[in-house]
């Protein structure tokens, strides 16, 4: 949710706006973050138009999210503690990757649960992905 809201995003510079976000930090280590969400539909609009979208564009490509605003979303906000970001400070471990059950490696991969899977040619229709080689 931008500070000042839609008369904010229709008179500033975008990069100029800030939004409702906050978020909890110990030692230097951020532990929580959040921010309090858009709900108005005028401001959803004006913010793709920013980003390059027409309404059409987003009734399109965004519909659930354009039908909820249609309908009305109620105001919301939210906040995710990283309750393993909190271990690690307590353990004074100085990696994430200490405390995390299933660490992941550099290619994002979880070794110990053979994550990623292979997916079906099926699975990837449904969801519209297509895969491209490259050249």
């Amino acid at each position: 949710m931008p500070q000042g809201g839609l008369e904010a995003l229709n008179t500033q510079n975008p990069l100029d706006i800030l939004a409702y976000q906050y978020d909890i930090i110990v030692n230097g280590v951020e532990l929580s973050s959040g921010a309090v969400r858009n709900h108005d539909l005028s401001i959803m609009l004006k913010a793709f138009e920013i980003a390059g979208y027409s309404e059409t564009d987003i009734k399109t490509k965004f519909s659930a999210l354009y039908n909820a605003f249609k309908f009305g979303a109620p105001p919301h906000a939210g906040i995710a503690p990283g309750v393993d970001r909190m271990i690690m400070l307590l353990l004074e471990e100085k990696s994430i990757r200490e405390v995390v059950a299933f660490p992941m490696n550099k290619k994002a991969q979880d070794l110990m649960m053979g994550a990623p899977g292979e997916v079906t040619e099926k699975q990837l229709r449904e969801v519209h992905i297509k895969l491209r080689t490259k050249q």
